[in-house]
């Protein structure tokens, strides 16, 4: 007969064959037979099709092919009525995940189930088979998403390392209940560790994880972690429990974590944490951040947002870890407010709170009132802004506990007048053969607040902030009503960046100011030293986007008066992909700390990765945490090679630790997750 067309059109199904013939209701194809629709089509060498029963009989080099799969058979029987097929000696390959494998049989139902028969699988080339899952018999229900093994060995270069009688396993985005991929490793903390985590699919809105985690000179630990997400709300809750050997005491972990939302914009949180003792983070905390815990956070808290602002109520504790203990808010109420009339140009603001501080020690505890009304006036246009601004700052306090002398009632009221103005500038340049504009941002910040003294005032919950650029257009340089800074000083600042005219990217921000000070700064924090300079330190900051890969960030604080730097931070991103991207930090506070910080990953050579992080106090001449490791990675497999060495136990004592990790690629990965010991700090 004469071969038809290669491809299909439209929805016709598109017959081809060497030849063929129609005897009753039995039709014959011979020859390279190709039927070929929209979705997939199938090879053969021969293909006798009977109408009437709808039975179809397929020999020679049979060869199905769609999106998912390739699938080849030499002898194969389908029922086009019942919708079964059954086909021998099968081959198939999967093009999702280039996996391949071969099976005896292959048995398909009409009710999506496919079943295959002494089956191998493996998504290593034919050259090189490192490793192979065989089972005697592998059931898919496409309609549950869920596949059902017997008979389960899995070999990783010959060596036998699984061997499971019946297995389930998800095939789809539906979860599945059962034994997650277990992790090991070795600490000079807890000796060698294994983690064996089970899962549990309760409901489509609920699971839960149960951990087994055993340490050879701890004992075994208990874990699990219940999460609930409905529509309204989630909540998630973490109990861990170890009866320590080294620590001869019952220890335990109890986290739980709740948000609601209401009716109205209402919504209620909690977050409620306790661990049994001072050191349980820096023994089974896996990681420099969490040995570096120094409060665990309680709090219930419900809140309303409207337009204009939100309202809420909260009850506020800590359990302190390796700290003194700090002040809790029991409870706390808080009211914030803006809004803005006459076309947007008078902007009105109330910020307040009345707090109720408690303590575990015998100190001052009390009550705080604390209201910041505002108003504001905005002048705005495209090449300029004017912002005038009142304030009034009324504090009152009921105290108890206090020393002979020392007042119960204190109240303070501060006036507080700001003017902030600024300029825009810009034009076109062209600029590595792109187009740009460049601005020229030059601002000017007036702030008035009038001096009270108020070193009679307790320091509940205030401190002095990590300073940034921003902070030079603040009201107040303290975190917390407790105190509030005298000023009658002037800023000049100013900024330029680099805009991509084309996508709006900004390709460079550089931005400079100080303060210039008319009266000398004259409320702190005890023990703070107050400064008699006329003038701030100068402030700079450099964000630049060197190309598509990388990014720099330098910021810090220059003492004029002193002639040298009180603060800088220096960091520098590169990300070319997954595979080749690296990260440098350094970060300096006069008399406090002095640290370098670098991480990456890089693929060495086609088959060879590295990852390393080393963090260094050049204050102290020490390592805070160092992590290298190798990759090794293959076609179908990889597997990673990491030591470990870093601080704990604040900075009295350091850890050895050795991990490595299997990944067997399209089938799981066994041993440590190499991410999890970076604490994500590697993904930037």
């Amino acid at each position: 007969m004469e071969r038809a067309p290669s491809a299909p059109i439209g929805n016709k199904t598109i017959i081809q064959a060497d030849d063929s013939n129609t005897k009753n209701n039995t039709f014959t194809l011979n020859g390279n037979v190709k039927i070929q629709d929209q979705n997939q089509s199938l090879q053969a060498d021969h293909i006798n099709y009977n109408q009437a029963s709808g039975k179809a009989e397929l020999n020679g080099n049979i060869k199905i092919t769609n999106k998912e799969l390739t699938l080849t058979a030499s002898q194969g029987q389908a029922n086009t009525k019942k919708q079964t097929a059954l086909f021998n000696n099968v081959e198939f390959e999967l093009n999702r995940n280039a996996a391949r494998g071969k099976a005896a049989s292959a048995e398909l139902k009409s009710n999506n189930k496919a079943t295959f028969n002494k089956i191998s699988y493996t998504t290593c080339k034919k050259s090189r088979e490192d490793w192979l899952l065989k089972a005697k018999k592998i059931t898919l229900d496409q309609n549950e998403e869920v596949g059902y093994a017997s008979d389960v060995r899995l070999k990783f270069k010959g060596i036998p390392l699984f061997y499971f009688p019946k297995l389930s396993f998800p095939i789809g985005d539906k979860r599945k209940t059962g034994f997650l991929t277990p992790s090991f490793g070795n600490s000079t903390r807890s000796g060698s560790e294994f983690n064996v985590p089970w899962y549990w699919n309760i409901a489509p809105d609920r699971d839960a994880t149960l951990n087994l985690r055993y340490m050879s000179d701890r004992g075994a630990q208990l874990g699990a972690e219940y999460r609930h997400l409905h529509k309204t709300a989630a909540s998630l809750l973490r109990l861990e429990y170890l009866n320590d050997d080294a620590f001869n005491d019952d220890r335990h972990l109890i986290s739980v974590q709740h948000d609601r939302h209401y009716l109205g914009n209402w919504k209620a949180r909690a977050d409620l944490n306790r661990v049994s003792d001072q050191q349980y983070f820096n023994d089974l905390g896996d990681g420099l951040n969490l040995s570096n815990v120094t409060h665990l956070t309680r709090v219930l808290e419900t809140r309303q947002d409207n337009l204009n602002g939100y309202f809420f109520a909260r009850a506020h504790e800590f359990q302190a870890i390796n700290t003194s203990n700090s002040y809790q808010r029991l409870p706390q109420l808080g009211l914030n407010l803006a809004a803005s009339s006459h076309h947007n140009q008078i902007h009105y603001s109330l910020q307040s709170e009345l707090t109720q501080f408690d303590h575990r020690d015998n100190v001052i505890t009390g009550t705080r009132f604390d209201i910041l009304p505002g108003i504001g006036y905005d002048l705005s246009h495209t090449a300029y802004y004017l912002r005038p601004k009142l304030m009034m700052r009324h504090t009152r306090y009921q105290l108890e506990n206090t020393g002979i002398g020392q007042s119960d009632n204190i109240t303070r009221n501060i006036p507080i007048a700001s003017l902030d103005t600024g300029l825009f500038f810009e034009r076109p340049l062209t600029f590595a053969g792109g187009k740009h504009t460049i601005t020229l941002e030059p601002r000017l910040y007036y702030l008035y607040a009038k001096h009270e003294d108020q070193s009679n005032i307790p320091v509940f919950d205030t401190s002095l902030p990590d300073f940034r650029f921003a902070d030079l257009f603040r009201h107040n340089q303290f975190t917390g009503p407790d105190r509030q800074s005298n000023a009658n000083e002037i800023t000049l600042a100013a900024s330029s960046r680099l805009i991509d005219t084309k996508d709006g990217n900004e390709w460079l921000r550089l931005s400079i100011g100080q303060t210039f000070y008319f009266d000398d700064k004259r409320v702190g924090l005890p023990g703070q030293t107050l400064t008699t300079d006329s003038s701030s330190d100068f402030v700079g900051e450099l964000e630049a986007r060197i190309n598509q890969q990388s990014q720099l960030r330098i910021s810090g604080l220059w003492d004029t008066a002193q002639n040298q730097a009180n603060r800088g931070i220096f960091s520098y991103r590169y990300y070319k992909d997954n595979k080749h991207r690296m990260g440098l930090d350094y970060r300096y506070q006069r008399n406090l700390f002095e640290q370098t910080d670098l991480k990456g990953r890089w693929k060495l050579s086609p088959k060879w990765h590295a990852l390393a992080r080393w963090t260094y106090s050049l204050r102290d001449n020490q390592t805070i945490d160092s992590l290298a490791g190798l990759e090794y990675e293959t076609c179908c497999w990889s597997v990673q090679f990491a030591g470990r060495r870093h601080l704990y136990n604040t900075g009295i004592g350091m850890e050895n630790a050795f991990y490595i990790q299997l990944n067997l690629k399209g089938l799981s990965s066994i041993g440590k997750n190499f991410d999890d010991l970076l604490n994500n700090t590697e993904k930037y």
